[in-house]
């Protein structure tokens, strides 16, 4: 038996909805986020209704997606668009929700419980940026189905991504990130919310950068002798998580602004038209703080990383 065998009408629907929301953003893949709006578009079943509920709204999801993941460069055809692997884990997870409810099928409602259960993709940052806690979306579901799981799994808890509008209109450069950059971003906010702090930091956006796993970093490291899993622990060592009940909101600090400042200066010191992690990487090792201690214990240092950048860009 296949994994889509047990969709229903609904599910089937969401997920052509997702393909046509990857085409519309260029994109020669399904990802989660587009599974989101696929729930959205729908209209009809639980999910639809949840997220309604919720004050979830396809034009501000839209935006979300684009600022976090911008739009690809050239069109595809639709049979050459495949499921990301974060995708083909959330489908997992949803089967998984179905037979826990005892359900014999996989609805929109199983989807959107996938999604909250993986907790860490684009489209979960998007419900917490839009102000919907993905806790409250489970329960939500759940009474939906007029079911209670008390006392089931231990749920895993997202936390925050950036908060697009009020970011969008602070004094950070974020018409010149490109898509990488913009991820990380995205990225850091939820890393903040991870460790209950209030204020995204520099240290943040590094594990943000570490956390994306892009061959370019990993070679970066490898110079240094570092694993990314090193250095992640270096930095939850050097700034460990905030104890206490969790801030009602994730803002960017003074620190992040003078990193992306500089990082938009790097860029345009090597005529860069958008601002690449690379140069916000080289901006944190230059500012003052957790992550440039950090960077600096392992060697890694402003001038070294230009050195092998510089180098790996020929």
């Amino acid at each position: 038996m296949g994994p889509f065998d047990r969709f229903n009408d609904r599910a089937k629907r969401v997920l052509a909805l997702a393909q046509d929301e990857a085409i519309r953003f260029n994109h020669n893949y399904i990802g989660v986020e587009h599974l989101l709006l696929g729930l959205i578009r729908e209209g009809e079943g639980v999910a639809a209704h949840v997220l309604d509920s919720l004050g979830v709204q396809l034009t501000k999801a839209r935006t979300a997606v684009e600022f976090i993941v911008g739009r690809g460069d050239s069109t595809t055809a639709p049979s050459e668009i495949t499921l990301s692997p974060r995708t083909k884990r959330v489908i997992e997870l949803a089967i998984e929700e179905a037979g826990k409810l005892r359900h014999s099928y996989v609805g929109t409602e199983h989807l959107l419980l996938g999604i909250v259960r993986e907790g860490e993709g684009v489209a979960s940052g998007i419900l917490e940026s839009l102000g919907v806690a993905l806790e409250k979306v489970r329960e939500q579901v759940i009474a939906s189905l007029g079911q209670d799981r008390g006392g089931g799994d231990a749920r895993r808890h997202a936390v925050a991504a950036a908060d697009f509008a009020k970011a969008a209109q602070s004094s950070m450069p974020l018409d010149r990130l490109d898509t990488g950059a913009r991820r990380a971003l995205a990225r850091a906010y939820w890393e903040a919310g991870r460790a209950n702090e209030d204020e995204v930091m520099p240290h943040h956006l590094l594990l943000a950068l570490v956390a994306n796993e892009e061959a370019w970093i990993r070679r970066v490291l490898a110079q240094v002798h570092v694993e990314p899993a090193d250095l992640a622990a270096r930095i939850d060592t050097a700034a460990p998580p905030r104890q206490g009940p969790r801030p009602p909101a994730t803002t960017e600090s003074r620190a992040l602004l003078g990193v992306l400042t500089r990082a938009a200066s790097l860029a345009s010191e090597r005529n860069c038209a958008l601002i690449r992690n690379e140069h916000m990487l080289q901006a944190i090792a230059a500012y003052d703080g957790v992550a440039a201690r950090v960077l600096n214990d392992i060697g890694a240092t402003p001038q070294r990383l230009r050195e092998i950048i510089d180098r790996m860009n020929g």
